[in-house]
């Protein structure tokens, strides 16, 4: 089921973070969910990285492999929460304070 956040059009949206991002809350919660996406694209970034690295020297072994693998995994984990989790703030704020 949708909530409301979602069945809001591309005006209202756009009013409803102005409105939440402007609260002390939100400042608060936005910075947290930037850092936690910068967080995860930096790791997904760092992943990548070792495994280019690893194949353009030839020296890419099973260890690479999986710490790389689960690296990526938990970085994508991040973004993905990130993302969740600002949709649930703006559901919540939009349900609690906009009419």
């Amino acid at each position: 089921m949708k909530n409301k956040y979602q069945r809001m059009n591309k005006e209202e949206k756009k009013k409803c973070k102005e409105f939440y991002y402007n609260t002390p809350k939100g400042k608060e919660m936005r910075k947290r969910l930037n850092r936690l996406t910068v967080i995860g694209i930096i790791g997904v970034l760092f992943s990548a990285f070792l495994i280019i690295s690893g194949y353009i020297s030839n020296e890419i072994g099973w260890a690479t492999w999986v710490m790389s693998g689960i690296l990526f995994v938990f970085s994508f984990i991040f973004i993905i929460g990130a993302i969740r989790l600002r949709g649930q703030c703006l559901n919540q704020y939009a349900v609690s304070k906009m009419k």
